[in-house]
């Protein structure tokens, strides 16, 4: 599992090709699925437009480096049809506010955490005071481009348990 954190800013890397293809930029979100479903990357050509690595083209991701197979699995905006509902919508999960279904703030997400399959795993939680719990997504209700909605019952006296 990795935090975002450890996954952006990471080269990307053609294992193939021998080359650095750009960094890693944002993760493009499938709020419905839970999962990331892409990393958005910066290039050489960056003012062209959005690239983005469809997720499941992804050997690997290590400490120094993210691994591709080719530089074919970089997509751009015109290719990345499937991909174009998600870039509209923007979830971003990160700094987004957290309340529970009954109505009850709980702070901001400050972190996720990300499986080998892009899956969303867990959300770690900063309240107003500092204090930082972690929610597993099972807990988490909704994704939304502005608020990320949990079950009553993961209260903030069960996010730093």
């Amino acid at each position: 599992m990795k935090k975002s954190v450890e996954i952006l800013g990471l080269p990307v890397i053609s294992i193939t090709e021998g080359r650095e293809l750009g960094i890693s930029k944002g993760l493009l979100i499938d709020a419905k699925n839970r999962v990331v479903a892409a990393i958005t990357i910066e290039d050489d050509d960056w003012y062209r437009g959005v690239k983005l690595i469809p997720y499941e083209a992804i050997i690997a991701i290590g400490v120094d480096a993210m691994t591709i197979t080719h530089s074919e699995n970089i997509l751009t905006l015109d290719e990345a049809g499937d991909y174009e509902g998600l870039l509209d919508e923007n979830i971003r999960v990160i700094g987004t506010k957290v309340f529970t279904k009954s109505g009850v703030v709980q702070g901001k997400v400050s972190e996720i955490f990300i499986s080998e399959d892009g899956k969303i795993e867990m959300c770690e939680i900063k309240d107003n005071t500092g204090a930082i719990g972690e929610i597993p997504s099972d807990k988490i209700s909704i994704f939304g481009k502005l608020v990320t909605v949990i079950e009553t019952e993961a209260e903030k006296k069960n996010l730093n348990q």
